[in-house]
């Protein structure tokens, strides 16, 4: 199959499968709703979707065409699930709001970082020219009027030199990190690397949310279509767009054959939420496991959005805080020596 040059932008992925399920659930069948929407693109997006509609006439997958114009995984995977459970317009629509809620996010962490950025780089100007001009001014003038340097001062001048140099490592310090980790993790299988992350507290909250939502999220939609708990769990072993999800489905269809319960399973697994494991028994027990895991699915995806909120509610006001007290400490290495050498005369 054919693979497109380049992926289309998160909006365009988004305005697609929105129209995509609307199209879908009003009666449109699959060919139907692309050779529609292919009329509305430009050139270049409507080559691709003629050329998708090709290979759908051969056979392949919604999922697999859309994997050759380099849709979101996330996306991709909804797709391969729907069509285990068979609701491909709500999986359309689904996976709309889905990137649309990730658009919203990237938009507004750009809108939190984009004015505290401005500053740091006006205050990274302003601490050059201090460095480069004024310090060097100030020590000629106190050397020149056998003024001695208070203890004060000098403190602030030492910071104003270290703290270039402080940020300067620091920056060279996660970079190395980073870099460390992406040699280190090609090293590891998909559990081992989930274990990782979750071992960095922040990461470990969002981390643990976001699987146990996609688990609950899949696994509901596999058993409200009818399938058995041991044919959902090959489902997602059969999926290959999250790999840690694969290799644990083939551990939980060995263990499940053997006799142990997916409740068991879930909360031995660190990765999943508090809880889940309580709601799989209550939802065994009622004979509605389907409905009370679509139920919990959505209750995680409100808590994901909440924490969301909450931290970048907070990181704008620190940023400001950090830039601001930067910038006074600058201010004072300017105006202290200038009150001593007024002193001084």
């Amino acid at each position: 199959m054919a693979k497109g040059n380049r992926g289309w932008p998160l909006k365009v992925q988004e305005d697609f499968l929105k129209r995509m399920g609307d199209l879908y659930t009003n009666g449109y069948s699959l060919l139907e709703a692309l050779e529609l929407m292919s009329i509305h693109f430009e050139a270049e997006k409507k080559r691709s979707l003629l050329e998708a509609i090709e290979e759908l006439k051969k056979g392949y997958s919604v999922h697999q065409v859309l994997e050759s114009l380099h849709f979101n995984q996330d996306i991709l995977s909804l797709l391969f699930f729907s069509q285990k459970h068979g609701n491909l317009g709500q999986a359309f629509r689904t996976g709309g709001a889905l990137l649309e809620r990730k658009r919203f996010y990237r938009d507004k962490i750009f809108s939190i970082l984009r004015y505290p950025i401005m500053l740091l780089f006006l205050v990274t100007i302003m601490l050059v020219f201090v460095q480069l001009v004024l310090l060097p001014q100030f020590h000629l003038l106190f050397s020149q009027m056998n003024i001695s340097l208070s203890p004060i001062i000098s403190v602030f001048f030492f910071l104003v030199v270290q703290i270039p140099i402080l940020l300067l490592w620091c920056v060279l310090g996660i970079f190395a990190a980073y870099l460390f980790y992406k040699i280190y993790e090609r090293k590891l299988n998909p559990s081992q690397k989930v274990d990782l992350l979750l071992k960095i507290p922040l990461v470990k909250t969002f981390l643990s949310l976001h699987y146990s939502h996609y688990f609950t999220q899949q696994l509901s939609s596999l058993l409200l279509s009818g399938l058995t708990i041991n044919e959902a769990i090959a489902v997602f072993e059969q999926q290959r767009y999250h790999s840690f999800f694969h290799s644990k489905a083939k551990e939980y269809r060995k263990f499940l054959v053997e006799g142990e319960k997916l409740e068991t399973l879930v909360g031995r697994e660190k990765v999943f939420v508090k809880g889940l494991d309580v709601v799989i028994v209550h939802g065994q027990k009622n004979g509605k496991l389907g409905q009370e895991l679509e139920q919990y699915s959505k209750l995680l995806l409100v808590k994901m959005q909440e924490k969301s909120e909450k931290l970048l509610g907070r990181v704008q006001p620190v940023l400001f805080l950090g830039i601001g007290s930067f910038v006074f400490v600058l201010y004072l290495c300017i105006f202290i020596p200038m009150f001593q050498l007024l002193g001084g005369l």
